[in-house]
């Protein structure tokens, strides 16, 4: 089992493909410092709810930037990459014959998709992990080190609003929210892997893969099917967000946890049982 999570580690960072992840890391962050620079000098054409812009340039500082540059990359950035990186893994090995090499070995089926699976989570514990030290990085140099966090609720799509946080409040949150936003990678690697499996082929996959999970989003965000919302996988996978309210639901960040771990077992169990049925 090892050895087949090492060789798959070995594939995974082999791969030119894999260096697009930490490369759009490098991208985003050009382009959030561009931008707070602007807002700070008030470039801005557009004003923001609830603040004025001599608040804005007291709060711009690097606690400010690290936790806001989490949002955009965990709902939409990590998730592509770990959606193309996934289906790449199984459906494109499987497409080129590679995957029937591996299976004819003395290693069972399951062993594969869960090193797979493993892979892909070391992958995106690495992708955050850059993400939080370059990000602070960056912006200390640029930005004051340290300060209050301000964050607008709509961004984190949790209750509008604007949440100020003290500066003394703030290091847990921001490394609370990176390690909590790991579990939700988990979950995507784990479904990029199952529809691999559903659909045999790396382009069908990525595109089946990418829509379920937006698509979710979708549906989540529209009142009159509130009826399915409970259901969403969406819905529950984002839970370090929560951490931006003032007094934090710990209740809801238990439960929310126990759905996303629930839903990636479910991913990972019928992967398995698929990958068990087929022939190669």
């Amino acid at each position: 089992m090892f050895a087949l999570i090492r060789f798959e580690l070995r594939k995974l960072t082999a791969q030119k493909r894999s260096l697009a992840g930490f490369g759009a890391i490098i991208f985003i962050n050009l382009l959030f410092v561009c931008a707070f620079i602007m807002r700070n000098r008030k470039f801005g054409h557009k004003a923001v709810p609830g603040l004025e812009d001599r608040l804005i340039s007291e709060f711009v500082n690097a606690y400010v930037y690290t936790e806001t540059i989490l949002a955009p990359c965990m709902f939409v950035l990590f998730p592509m990459v770990l959606t193309i990186l996934g289906c790449h893994l199984l459906a494109g090995e499987i497409e080129v014959g590679q995957a029937r090499l591996v299976a004819c070995r003395s290693v069972s089926r399951w062993q594969i998709v869960l090193a797979k699976f493993v892979s892909l989570c070391a992958y995106s514990g690495a992708m955050l992990l850059v993400l939080l030290v370059t990000s602070y990085a960056v912006s200390a140099l640029v930005f004051k080190p340290t300060g209050d966090l301000v964050g607008m609720g709509h961004m984190y799509m949790i209750k509008p609003g604007v949440y100020i946080h003290p500066a003394s409040d703030v290091p847990w949150r921001i490394l609370l929210s990176y390690l909590f936003a790991w579990p939700m990678l988990m979950a995507v690697g784990a479904l990029a892997l199952m529809l691999s499996l559903a659909t045999r082929q790396f382009t069908s996959a990525a595109i089946l893969t990418s829509t379920s999970y937006f698509c979710s989003y979708i549906v989540g965000g529209i009142p009159f099917l509130s009826a399915i919302h409970p259901f969403l996988p969406t819905k529950y996978l984002p839970f370090w967000r929560l951490l931006m309210y003032p007094d934090v639901p710990w209740h809801r960040v238990g439960s929310y946890a126990f759905w996303t771990f629930g839903y990636t077992g479910l991913f990972l169990a019928v992967a398995i049982a698929v990958f068990n049925a087929q022939e190669l």
